[in-house]
């Protein structure tokens, strides 16, 4: 089976599909093959543990006790695993997937892991990382481990890193796992208002995009795809509708590379980031309190009220803002972040219609 592990598009995929895993829009060679080196480099942990409810809210799950029990392990093997992140976090859009992936060039990252916890068990991926927002070459055979029981899952791996007899080198592993928070995603100057001169220019705002198909003949993966994309194309539709509410000019696109909306003369773009609250307020350079259990995000209430909505600082949000392709300047506006994607649109275009309205 050919690695499609994993394409921007792929990784995305958790995001909007809510809940699955990665690995069901992928297909791999499940080996016992351990990466050369594993003792000697050093590794990054990506964990997806299910998302849990709590008044009505999906929230973070648990993972520390499952993470320390498992770094433990790790210790024992000789594996170095410098990092933990919350495949939440790594998918939160495509600058945090950017800068996760060039922190890990920059410590050195030779192997990854891909920790999945499900309602049956588990299942861990292990292979050499190739430096790209791929993670794994295309092609390549993984370490493929799974089992209902997370100890009866690391003896197994412990089995087969004692059998590939590698010299060990890793002595200075931390006793305890090191977790990745939100990395920043504003690329230049956080800006807390909307920029005027959206009345007068053309907001580009990117489709939900499909997966691609092609070359893939896994039976699963293919079902699988074809589930995502039909919910894609309903998405795409209640993008439109709900953009049929934005007061001025804009334009539905494909996803573009920042030197394909130069071309074509964009020079704003709608984004958004889903991730905790947390960590989203995080990733936007917010002030985030120690003290702080909630967050109050402000509704609008059109034509010119608002009111406002508490949410968990662990409770999953999304939040929309505009980016200024030239400069990579970021507009956030009021912190308006809401638990489903439709509801922080539009509490984006209410916000930033009365915003400018008050600037008439």
């Amino acid at each position: 089976m050919r690695i499609f592990l994993l394409t921007i598009f792929a990784l995305m995929a958790s995001v909007l599909a809510g809940q699955s895993p990665i690995y069901d829009y992928v297909s791999f060679n499940k080996t016992l093959k351990i990466p050369k080196d594993l003792s000697r480099e050093r590794t990054a942990v990506i964990f997806s543990v299910p998302h849990e409810k709590n008044n009505g809210y999906d929230m973070v799950g648990d993972h520390q006790k499952m993470l320390n029990q498992v770094h433990k392990g790790f210790v024992t093997m000789g594996i170095d695993a410098i990092f933990y992140l919350n495949d939440l976090n790594l998918t939160a859009n495509k600058v945090a997937l950017l800068s996760y992936v060039e922190l890990f060039n920059k410590r050195g990252v030779k192997n990854v892991i891909f920790l999945t916890k499900q309602t049956m068990g588990y299942e861990f991926i292990m292979a050499p990382y190739d430096g790209t927002i791929r993670f794994i070459k295309d092609g390549s055979d993984v370490f493929y481990a799974e089992d209902t029981d997370l100890y009866d899952l690391l003896l197994k791996v412990g089995k087969e890193i004692r059998r590939a007899d590698q010299e060990l080198y890793n002595f200075l592993i931390p006793e305890k796992p090191n977790y990745l928070q939100g990395v920043s995603i504003v690329e230049n100057t956080l800006l807390k208002n909307y920029p005027g001169i959206l009345r007068r220019s053309k907001l580009a705002v990117e489709r939900f995009s499909l997966l691609d198909t092609t070359n893939i003949s896994d039976e699963r993966v293919m079902e699988n795809i074809r589930v995502y994309n039909n919910e894609i194309k309903r998405r795409n539709a209640d993008l439109e509708k709900i953009m049929g509410s934005y007061p001025y000019e804009y334009e539905m696109i494909n996803t573009m590379s920042d030197d394909e909306l130069k071309r074509n003369r964009y020079q704003f773009l709608l984004r958004h980031v889903r991730s905790s609250a947390k960590n989203v307020k995080q990733m936007l350079d917010y002030e985030v309190l120690p003290s702080e259990t909630d967050f109050v995000s402000v509704i609008p209430v059109m034509p010119d009220q608002t009111r406002v909505k508490t949410i968990p600082k662990d409770a999953i949000v999304y939040k929309f803002y505009v980016r200024q392709n030239i400069s990579k300047n970021v507009h956030v506006g009021e912190w308006d972040a809401d638990v489903t994607w439709q509801e922080a649109l539009s509490n984006m275009i209410g916000n930033l219609t009365q915003e400018l309205n008050i600037r008439n």
